[in-house]
């Protein structure tokens, strides 16, 4: 939907460029390519499986939803053609599909395409539909049954990992089949780098630009070094490597909301700490979430102990709770049965997001505070989401990223992080009181929050079109570059 809004803001620009012809070659225009970056490795091209900030970004690039999320945080129909209607029980909603879209090998993507995906992603992401009992194609579109009346749907259907594949299948590794603004022309995990195309028929217009080429470092300075040097167009780790310095082409920042939550997630090496509530809860109180929110290279960061941004109504942390409690959070582990267990506990973090390396420190000094040892290990984005994945760790980190004020994204999504179901049994219920998601998330602690953080983008002057939607992602897709006079 940006895009369209972009194209009507070039149409309006070319309207007036007719009267006045000198400046027509302000226009935006089609071509080139544009050197970027991700915030990690985007292990998961699949949508269900979507992440990290990383996968969540490039999966927007591949695949289209039923719905999107607006620039302002609204839900807009994209892939439907209008709201779902509900019936006179209000128990079945029926969606119009889009006619004419085309996935990336010249197939149409039909109502069974879209049944299929959302079945699947109901079985994969238990949380994400929970209160939908079925979808079905019908007709031109499909009917989605509710578990109980009058449930919003639109905002569930705008989510990444609904996103539409190919009958609904798994996409192929490395060679993935959407119908998105952009396909995939190579992936090289190991040389960190994602090569995408234009798709010239993707229903919402082909992207100006030609190629869009994604980075991702395991250096702090890798990427300020690139663009810095003129070799990249878009940064988001600063626009020089050293203090004072300053890039070979006048550049300008774009910055995102605070919508990508950086949390501490745990594994069962050592069940008997990590699966205690008690430990969990004097981790907590030891944090100093003042030091960890100073992590940043110029974005906007929050500290937070709620998996819920101040956006969407968590109360923002005061002076104590900046600092934390260690004298509270030593009598809380005292008095839990895994200060009897004696073990080093390692932190595992993902090398290609270069300040979880930073984080894990200031983690590891919150486990010092209470007596704990730990121990830092570097893990390849594969090899980190294979390790969680089979638990087969102590601690992690982790991200989430969901729209800034879905307060059902947010708790939904945390607590499956922790692999708990609480949030999946009371959206399927119908509905999720913040109160009790609250009080039920401090009480069992699936996750221990850090910070929230936007994403904020230097990119060269010349390369526009740059804005973020209200999950935090950047349009990408909207980038283009200005040839005319500044």
């Amino acid at each position: 939907m940006a895009r369209w809004m972009a194209r009507a803001i070039a149409i309006v620009a070319g309207l007036a460029a007719l009267a006045a012809l000198a400046r027509a070659e302000t226009r935006p225009t089609y071509g080139d390519e544009v050197q970027a970056s991700l915030l990690g490795a985007p292990v998961a091209l699949d949508p269900v499986a979507a992440q990290s900030h990383a996968e969540i970004t490039v999966v927007g690039l591949l695949f289209d939803t039923l719905y999107a999320i607006g620039l302002d945080g609204t839900v807009q129909p994209h892939l439907a053609i209008g709201a779902p209607v509900l019936d006179a029980a209000r128990t079945t909603a029926h969606i119009a599909v889009r006619r004419g879209v085309m996935f990336h090998d010249d197939t149409p993507l039909t109502a069974s395409d879209v049944a299929a995906s959302l079945e699947r992603a109901r079985a994969k992401v238990g949380w994400l539909l929970a209160p939908v009992a079925e979808v079905r194609a019908s007709g031109d579109g499909i009917d989605v049954v509710l578990r109980v009346p009058g449930v919003d749907l639109a905002p569930l259907l705008a989510l990444p990992q609904t996103a539409i594949t190919r009958r609904g299948l798994a996409p192929m590794p490395g060679r993935p089949v959407g119908s998105g603004p952009f396909a995939v022309t190579s992936l090289d995990l190991q040389g960190r780098r994602l090569v995408l195309r234009s798709f010239d028929d993707h229903f919402a217009g082909r992207p100006y630009l030609d190629r869009l080429v994604l980075h991702w470092f395991d250096t702090p300075d890798g990427e300020a070094r690139r663009f810095e040097t003129g070799d990249a167009q878009l940064s988001a780790r600063g626009m020089a490597a050293f203090s004072g310095a300053r890039p070979k082409y006048p550049a300008s920042e774009v910055e995102g909301p605070s919508a990508l939550l950086v949390f501490v997630g745990f594994g069962k090496r050592n069940p008997a700490i990590t699966g205690d509530r008690g430990f969990r809860q004097a981790l907590d109180l030891a944090l100093d979430r003042g030091a960890l929110s100073a992590i940043t290279t110029g974005e906007h960061t929050t500290a937070t102990r709620l998996p819920l941004p101040v956006d969407a109504g968590a109360p923002q942390l005061d002076a104590a709770g900046l600092v934390g409690d260690p004298v509270r959070a030593r009598a809380v582990l005292d008095a839990s049965p895994a200060r009897r267990v004696a073990a080093r506990l390692t932190i595992i973090i993902d090398e290609t997001r270069p300040d979880d390396r930073e984080i894990a420190l200031r983690v590891s000094r919150g486990l010092d505070k209470l007596g704990m040892s730990s121990a830092i290990e570097v893990l390849t984005a594969e090899r980190m989401r294979a390790r969680v994945a089979a638990g087969e760790c102590d601690l992690w980190i982790g991200q989430i990223a969901a729209p800034l004020r879905s307060q059902a994204a947010w708790w939904g999504a945390a607590f499956a992080a922790g692999n708990d179901d609480w949030a999946r049994a009371q959206l399927a219920a119908g509905s999720l009181d913040p109160a009790s998601a609250g009080a039920e998330f401090a009480r069992r602690l699936p996750i221990v929050p850090l910070m929230f953080r936007s994403l904020l983008i230097w990119h060269r002057k010349e390369v526009r079109g740059l804005g973020f939607d209200a999950s935090g992602r950047p349009g990408l897709a909207d980038l283009y570059w200005f040839r005319g006079k500044p």
